[in-house]
């Protein structure tokens, strides 16, 4: 299974273009078609609705039923967390609009022991006080093509606003994303502080702007030279 999930990122890499998410036109997703986790990993999924769709309840299920469990978040019907099992293999997570049972929402999951072998590109994160509002972009740059696996920004004064969509726009105009993030715990047991996603999106080389819904609520500092705090991972590359 370690040599399968080698493969797989590895063919994400080198053989497979992802498409920008603003190309995809479905009327429920999870912004990503699949997700690759560790063994006993629990991760959320957020359901993303279009105009469309105006009764938002889902029912959540995993194929095949004994690939790892599925439950709701109490707070919010479009949030599913999985907890992969203890078995190497590949499942799927299926979002069920009730209002219409051909409508779903499904994304890939391969759930192997071998962790992803990812490195932090970019953080401008620090442990100094932090207020809302960035004055200044938060941009970094990649000499290289790169998977982005993981990116989050912080929103630690966030007033009990829900987690909001995240963002990259290349200096040329490209934008990948918006991808709807889930909100995790900061410290002080500050809900949602966190804008958590995990795109597995392929973006080519250059400079990027970091585009949060909310800046209002986002937060930075003077060591951050006033720019949101973003913390951003990819594939390593030789």
């Amino acid at each position: 299974m370690r040599k399968l999930l080698f493969f797989a990122l590895s063919f994400l890499v080198l053989g497979c273009e992802k498409t920008p998410e603003t190309e995809i036109n479905k009327n429920l997703s999870f912004g990503v078609d699949e997700a690759y986790m560790v063994i006993n990993e629990s991760r959320p999924f957020v359901v993303v609705f279009d105009n469309s769709i105006t009764d938002q309840t889902v029912t959540w299920s995993v194929e095949p039923e004994n690939g790892g469990i599925i439950t709701v978040d109490p707070l919010f019907n479009n949030v599913g967390i999985y907890k992969a099992p203890v078995e190497n293999g590949v499942y799927t997570v299926l979002a069920t609009l009730v209002a219409d049972p051909n409508q779903k929402a499904s994304v890939k999951i391969t759930v192997s022991d071998a962790a992803i072998d990812d490195e932090l590109i970019f953080s401008n994160e620090n442990i100094g006080g932090v207020q809302n509002g960035p004055t200044n972009p938060t941009v970094f740059t990649t000499d290289k093509e790169r998977l982005i696996t993981y990116i989050h920004n912080y929103h630690y004064f966030n007033g009990g606003a829900l987690p909001g969509t995240i963002s990259l726009k290349h200096s040329d105009g490209t934008i990948y994303g918006p991808w709807q993030t889930w909100g995790i715990v900061g410290q002080g047991g500050v809900t949602n502080a966190y804008w958590v996603f995990h795109p597995l999106t392929k973006i080519k080389a250059g400079t990027y702007t970091v585009i949060d819904s909310d800046p209002s609520t986002w937060s930075h500092n003077g060591e951050s030279n006033y720019c949101g705090f973003t913390h951003v991972r990819a594939m390593k590359v030789n």
